[in-house]
């Protein structure tokens, strides 16, 4: 008699409905900030303990000079990033085999 143990079918972990009800980071009011004539990106960044790069990139500019008074920016550096745990990893049972 072959006595074979199933592995489980489904990771609860790896379904969409868990994805889904996962925390992500959004752009708050703290975090926006608007431009005021005079500002420069790169004091920007190191006002807010970010670099120029990360400014430019979270805002899609593409002339880091071209600022305008009144412009909303993301400061990415103000952003509550939580901490998700990532899912454990299960173990699968190994199949075992049955001597007769």
């Amino acid at each position: 008699m072959l006595d074979i143990t199933p592995a489980p079918t489904l990771d609860i972990d790896a379904t969409a409905t868990v994805f889904a009800g996962q925390i992500r980071p959004s752009p708050t009011p703290a975090a926006i900030y608007t431009v005021q004539s005079g500002d420069t990106l790169s004091a920007l960044a190191e006002r807010f303990g970010t670099t120029v790069d990360e400014l430019a990139a979270a805002n899609g500019l593409t002339d880091p000079n071209a600022l305008q008074p009144g412009q909303t920016l993301l400061i990415p550096s103000l952003l509550r990033t939580p901490v998700v745990e990532a899912p454990a990893q299960s173990q699968s049972p190994t199949p075992t085999l049955a001597s007769p």
